[in-house]
């Protein structure tokens, strides 16, 4: 919901590139020195001339090596399972046909180069066939502990003295969840004698079950919240129905929090004065762009946002109250009145609301795209509109 903004966004990634790539890199030509297989010796070079961009790569160009790799080395067995689900049954129709489906399907999913002619003649052999590539003894079957260990999470994850999960959440100094805006992911490390120790968890936007060579990958490792993270994205692939990336993306003004009417009758107009907890709060998606559209949805339901956010009615009653109180006319006086204390009216309207409104700032308080909107309902802010004209 939020965009990453890092003004030292290249230093971080070359930071992390530098301290992860000798230790990779070294457990890549290990095992591609001793490999026989050289179905997975020739994935793991391909991995090892490829290793700046599978660890710092931009999120276009690792959608990029996912296609690639997909078609010429290595599926997953988690994302073969999704894939074998989107199959049509093809048990009715002729042999021709159906080797005209089979072949399209594998080609559409990355299956084509991995399967021989004959896996397209029966649905019976393109599942066995298919089924076999992960088991023990087939063609992948060694593959995906070979990428755990050379692409090791779970060491970067507990490395709290080297470069890992603690020292990057640290230099990202990210203060709220991207992914919700509604809480704190705070990271404090151990000092002294005090063991006490917390970080965000970092949820792989591309999910390493699926992408185990991605595990690493600076842009693959978003800050976020156990309830962002854990309760509602799990395991979902965003490389196959994108959602706003929050080093790319944000929502801004393309989707906008908005006070509505429950679907009651008759309406309790006292929510309009804070009075009432009658209404909704709805996210209004505002761009003609499609396919910013269709991640806005998509993140809004992976996270659950439109019903997290009607549980905040209380903060927005307060608002709105708040705003009664302190509308634009006080907001005015108090700038005119007391400017020395400000650098503009946005800092009144954030020492009054104790959040902050402005759009660099919206990652820095849980709910101050929340905020901020509402705000601009009330017609305490400009909207870009405004601006514009």
């Amino acid at each position: 919901m939020i965009k990453i903004n890092l003004a030292n966004e290249e230093e971080l990634r070359q930071k992390h590139l530098d301290n992860l790539k000798p230790e990779v890199q070294k457990k890549l030509e290990e095992k591609i020195a001793l490999e026989q297989d050289s179905n997975l010796g020739n994935f793991l070079k391909f991995l090892n001339e490829e290793i700046d961009v599978l660890l710092c790569g931009t999120p276009s160009e690792l959608i990029s090596k996912i296609k690639y790799i997909e078609e010429n080395y290595f599926i997953s067995e988690k994302k073969m399972t999704t894939i074998l689900s989107r199959r049509e049954s093809a048990q009715k129709l002729k042999k021709d046909e159906k080797f005209t489906l089979l072949t399209k399907f594998a080609q559409e999913e990355h299956l084509f180069n991995h399967l021989s002619e004959g896996a397209f003649f029966t649905v019976k052999q393109f599942e066995e066939e298919v089924n076999s590539l992960h088991k023990e003894g087939g063609k992948w079957g060694s593959y995906l502990e070979t990428l755990k260990e050379i692409f090791n999470y779970n060491a970067f994850s507990e490395n709290k003295d080297g470069w890992g999960a603690y020292q990057l959440v640290t230099d990202l100094d990210i203060s709220v969840c991207p992914y919700c805006n509604r809480s704190y992911i705070t990271t404090l490390l151990r000092v002294e004698d005090d063991d006490k120790q917390t970080r965000p968890e970092l949820d792989h936007y591309y999910p390493k079950s699926r992408y185990p060579y991605l595990a690493l990958s600076f842009y693959n490792l978003i800050p976020s919240c156990s309830t962002c993270n854990g309760s509602f994205k799990g395991v979902v692939d965003f490389y196959e129905e994108n959602a706003i990336h929050p080093y790319q993306e944000e929502f801004l003004g393309a989707a906008t929090f908005k006070t509505d009417f429950n679907k009651k009758e008759p309406y309790d107009y006292r929510y309009l004065l804070g009075l009432s907890k009658d209404f909704k709060i709805i996210l209004d998606i505002n761009t003609k762009n499609e396919d910013l559209k269709g991640k806005i949805n998509k993140t809004i339901y992976t996270f659950g946002l439109d019903r997290l956010y009607n549980t905040h009615q209380d903060f927005v009653r307060d608002l709105i109250r708040n705003g009664i109180v302190n509308n634009k006319s006080r907001i005015d006086e108090i700038y005119d009145k007391f400017g020395d204390l400000f650098n503009n009216r946005d800092e009144v309207l954030q020492s009054v609301f104790l959040n902050y409104v402005n759009d660099q700032d919206l990652g820095k308080r849980p709910l101050a795209k929340l905020t901020q909107d509402i705000c601009k309902e009330l017609g305490l802010l400009e909207t870009q509109i405004d601006k514009d004209s």
